[in-house]
């Protein structure tokens, strides 16, 4: 009898140690970060402008971004993981990220003054198909995208 229990607080103390190790490992993605800010003309890009990073070596997963208020941005690997893969990669803007603001209407029901441009309207269609590769490393990742109107 002495034994099973000996064989029972081992197998707690197992237990217990690889619950810890899984629990530690949950902090992280175990992917390198990528953050940065995206300009439009010298001034911060507007919320909502979504960026795509994929990897340029086959069987990769590309990363997403999206812009806040301030133009920063960081790399998210999945809905629950931010990171970004090893490696080089194509990035681009994703076609729609951006709506165009409603104009303002006056009390006759017709818009007020001249009609809101998208900020994204502007931008070289080049930037749809790729803006430019950069380069991955492990650990902490920043690249900016300085975008310029055509």
């Amino acid at each position: 009898m002495r034994i099973t229990t000996r064989k029972a607080f081992g197998l707690t103390k197992l237990f217990a140690v690889a619950l810890l190790a899984a629990a530690a490992g949950c902090g992280g993605s175990g992917l390198p970060s990528l953050t940065g800010t995206v300009t439009i003309d010298g001034k911060p890009a507007p919320a909502g402008v979504a960026l795509q990073f994929s990897p340029t070596a086959e069987g990769g997963s590309p990363s997403y971004a999206q812009t806040d208020a301030d133009g920063k941005y960081e790399a998210q690997f999945s809905f629950n993981k931010t990171g970004i893969q090893l490696g080089e990669h194509s990035v681009k803007l994703i076609p729609g990220s951006v709506e165009t603001p409603m104009p303002e209407i006056g009390p006759d029901g017709k818009p007020v003054g001249p009609a809101p441009k998208n900020p994204m309207g502007s931008l070289p269609k080049s930037y749809w198909e790729e803006i430019e590769v950069i380069q991955v490393e492990p650990g902490s990742n920043t690249h900016d995208f300085a975008l310029t109107s055509e």
